[in-house]
């Protein structure tokens, strides 16, 4: 039994702190011990990178293209400059597409990015400085406690984005079953996880 410790996150638009409780993990020793290591191993590092971003009105097609011949599994969305969401392979080749499809009534091709991206208001972002001595556990535990697919990492001095964390890839690094359900926030929330799974 080890136990992490859920970080003190913000919301990505109206910066409000959430409360931190710790929580149990349980898992196979191997995956434990990769959980113990600092969790800025796992970062995506974009601190002095020049990032590649999609424009919102990129058509998926496109987009699930520029992230093939660019070999990265996920990517952000904005434009003139000012960030609007993110994008991934997974999420771009999932169920959601369709149903995104025949929620607006029209076809899978006619689909743009913004249509399917998490918009940046759905995320969470965490200060660099808290990172400092927090492990890959602590990260891994305060995803799952808010239903994060992606963690934004920013710095201390400016608030600008310098990272962020995929759940799947902390998934592999823990080797445990995580819960990906997002805590509902409004009763549309629940309806739509209710109907969601009743088509299973």
């Amino acid at each position: 039994m080890n136990t992490f410790n859920r970080l003190n996150t913000l919301d990505v638009t109206t910066e409000l702190a959430v409360q931190a409780n710790p929580l149990s993990v349980t898992g196979d020793n191997d995956g434990l011990d990769r959980l113990t290591v600092l969790a800025q191993k796992y970062m995506h590092n974009l601190d002095g990178q020049t990032a590649i971003y999609l424009d919102p009105d990129t058509s998926i097609d496109d987009a699930t293209l520029v992230l093939n011949k660019t070999h990265v599994a996920s990517m952000f969305v904005a434009q003139k400059g000012q960030l609007q969401g993110i994008i991934s392979q997974a999420r771009l080749g999932s169920r959601h597409i369709l149903k995104e499809a025949q929620l607006r009534g029209c076809q899978r091709n006619e689909l743009v990015v913004s249509d399917v991206m998490l918009p940046l208001q759905t995320l969470k972002q965490v200060n660099l400085n808290k990172l400092r001595d927090a492990s890959a556990g602590d990260v891994l535990v305060t995803m799952e406690s808010h239903g994060l697919d992606y963690l934004l990492v920013t710095e201390p001095e400016t608030n600008q984005i310098c990272g962020y964390f995929d759940l799947v890839e902390l998934i592999k690094v823990g080797g445990r079953p995580v819960n990906q359900l997002r805590p509902a926030e409004h009763f549309n929330d629940i309806v739509v996880s209710v109907l969601h799974h009743a088509e299973r």
